[in-house]
């Protein structure tokens, strides 16, 4: 119950800002519950993409996440989440977790300074296009329920977003996260879209990055099954209820959720962190307190200095991006539905399978050679590195409860996988072979992680 409830708060926060859940539910899963920090990384990870598809069906079909932009920058966060993969391994085999813990904290506090620069308007000040934004065909238009009009938009500087989705890849691979603060971030900051088209891109975006960084992990054996079910379950919901309510607040609003998470647990993990080697030596309700007062200041600090220098500047930057809803290319909202279908239902199917394997766990008492009560344990060594996937096949067609279960993770996994190909052959029918040579890098990064990587790595 604490795992799912911890998974409900993180879809809800992680939703509205874009971050996938994952940075919420491994502070809390590692902090409060107590699980190991590979497995809650692993956990994380499957209920990003949970997050990912459960967010992301409604945020294309409304038009508001720019699916082009984001397959345009999937393209480094899929590179960078194989490096950083392989990097945790690394670091888990050689009990260096305290360095996990550390960096995870410092990222999040640092997010906050570009962040807040640009909270003084509600809309990002207004940059001409550049040749990234010629080039690439970085435009959108999309309505705003809480604005109430129809603004246009443009990325400009791609090649530093792109620098920075390569960082945030690797800081998910790392972490176990989607890499959603510094995607966010790439896109806000250097590329200069509105806040909210960021962080729904974001959330179209940090499925497949989750997906690449799971594969690996699904390997490692870092994803413990039944901590990973209920973390997803619990997310899923808890997106659902987050992405019905950022459609109606505005950007600014969505900034001071994000500023108070990255604040709070920022300060935390970097406790813990240095709390491991005796650095800073702290019980756990103390490190809770100082994060608690920390972020309290500086929200309200902050929240006072913004407050204090927003004028009818923001009123006058709105004005100037409204615009008139413009048409839409036939086979592009084609496909945009087929997508946002493919995600709605692809969720709907994994998490039943999940539920089916649990309650047939439940009657039978075991699933495979494992005891119910063993699956279930939060402290149990079971992990996904002792079950083969010709082990699942089998124990799927005899009905086996973990099995089944394990087979609503996979499906999980391959939700955002499908949704590349699809805009694969999307990109194929409107003849667009720049695009279509994004999705080909993806899918070869997938395929990588996927497939070929875990053969050498065996």
């Amino acid at each position: 119950m604490e795992i799912l409830l911890a998974g409900l708060c993180a879809g809800i926060l992680g939703s509205l800002a874009g971050l996938g859940g994952g940075v919420v539910l491994t502070p809390v899963l590692t902090l409060f519950i107590g699980i190991p920090m590979m497995y809650a990384s692993g956990s994380a990870l499957i209920s990003t993409i949970a997050t990912s598809a459960g967010s992301a069906s409604v945020y294309i079909k409304r038009k508001l996440a720019n699916d082009r932009i984001g397959i345009s920058l999937v393209t480094a966060t899929t590179g960078g989440a194989i490096v950083g993969s392989l990097t945790a391994n690394y670091v888990y085999q050689h009990e260096l977790t305290w360095i996990i813990y550390t960096i995870f904290g410092v990222i999040l506090l640092f997010s906050i300074i570009p962040t807040i620069q640009r909270s003084t308007c509600e809309l990002p000040p207004l940059r001409n296009p550049d040749k990234s934004t010629r080039l690439l065909r970085l435009y959108g238009v999309c309505y705003d329920p809480a604005l109430k009009i129809w603004y246009k938009y443009w990325g400009v500087r791609w090649w530093l977003g792109e620098l920075i989705m390569f960082f945030a890849g690797f800081i998910s691979g790392l972490l176990g996260i989607g890499g959603g603060a510094l995607k966010v971030l790439g896109m806000d900051w250097a590329m200069n879209l509105p806040m909210k088209v960021s962080t729904t891109t974001s959330n179209f975006m940090i499925g497949v990055t989750a997906a690449t960084s799971s594969s690996l992990y699904w390997h490692f054996g870092y994803i413990q099954p039944f901590v990973a079910v209920a973390a997803a379950v619990g997310v899923l919901a808890g997106s659902s209820m987050g992405t019905r309510l950022l459609i109606h607040i505005t950007n600014r609003q969505i900034r001071w959720v994000f500023v108070t998470i990255l604040a709070y647990f920022g300060l935390r993990m970097v406790l813990r962190g240095l709390n491991r080697e005796h650095l800073l030596p702290l019980t756990s309700p103390e490190r809770n307190v100082i994060a608690i007062v920390f972020s309290i200041i500086v929200i309200s600090t902050l929240y006072l200095i913004i407050t204090h220098r927003y004028s009818s500047e923001a009123d006058e930057t709105v004005i100037m991006y409204r615009t008139q809803p413009n048409g839409i290319n036939p086979v592009e909202e084609r496909f945009m539905n087929i997508t946002s279908s493919l995600l709605k239902y692809g969720v709907l199917v994994s998490v039943s399978l999940m539920g089916i394997g649990l309650l047939i766990m439940v009657v039978t008492g075991s699933g495979l050679h494992y005891s119910i009560s063993m699956i279930t344990d939060p402290s149990s060594q079971l992990n996904t590195s002792l079950i083969g996937v010709f082990t699942i096949i089998s124990g799927l067609i005899r009905l086996d409860g973990l099995c089944v279960m394990l087979t609503g993770l996979l499906a999980l996994i391959a939700i955002p996988i499908l949704m590349v190909v699809l805009n694969m052959v999307r990109f194929m029918l409107e003849h667009d072979m720049l695009y279509l040579a994004f999705t080909i890098v993806v899918i070869i990064n997938l395929s990588l992680a996927v497939f070929v990587l875990p053969l050498f790595i065996s």
